[in-house]
């Protein structure tokens, strides 16, 4: 069985504009008169490869703690498309129907614009990946994650997939367990036989 690893690592990934920026503390190291290591993490939930839930866009949406496991794990198709917009044609041409989670990879370039979330959101896709920060773009945010999230399709940003071949997978991209929280950090891996 072949891996691929397909998170950033949280600590060394491109941030959002405005988020904050991760880091890692040590609070105890061996040689400095502890026994053990231990380190405390401070990151925005949103950095590095992470799920989007409802509760991100919508003000009384899902939390990431809600959402079923259903979604993370499962079979899925990787696909690339252009850079730049994923307009609703783009979808009705480049996106298939009968799948239930599908990984956008677009050299982190690309994006889906309203008409296109809206056209995506018709599918009831459980879940939708990519490789890039965002499913939307800076200044049209709003209305793609509300027409994506509203239709019950978790988001997952963030990937690595720039040597992954188009095709089926097994996905698994479990988020930490973050109660009440409107999205949490993952450890996405795609797994082909």
């Amino acid at each position: 069985m072949k891996i691929y690893d397909i998170s950033a690592d949280i600590l060394t990934a491109a941030v959002y504009p405005g988020d904050p920026e991760p880091r890692l503390d040590r609070a105890a190291e061996i040689g400095q008169g502890s026994e053990c290591n231990l380190s405390a993490l401070y990151c925005c939930v949103h950095n590095g490869t992470h799920i989007d839930a409802p509760l991100h866009f919508l003000p009384d949406g899902e939390t990431i703690d809600s959402i079923p496991l259903e979604a993370f794990l499962g079979d899925c198709r990787v696909i690339s498309v252009p850079a730049g917009a994923i307009t609703a044609e783009k979808v009705r041409e480049l996106l298939p129907e009968n799948e239930q989670r599908i990984i956008i990879k677009g050299s982190g370039e690309a994006y889906f614009d309203p008409q296109g979330a809206e056209e995506a959101a018709k599918r009831g896709y459980l879940l939708i990946g990519i490789d890039a920060l965002s499913v939307g773009v800076h200044g049209i945010q709003t209305p793609v994650h509300r027409a994506l999230l509203g239709a019950g399709t978790a988001l997952l940003e963030g990937l690595v997939l720039k040597d992954v071949p188009d095709g089926k997978y097994f996905l698994s991209a479990l988020p930490l367990k973050i109660g009440g929280a409107e999205a949490a950090p993952v450890r996405a891996a795609l797994c082909k036989n």
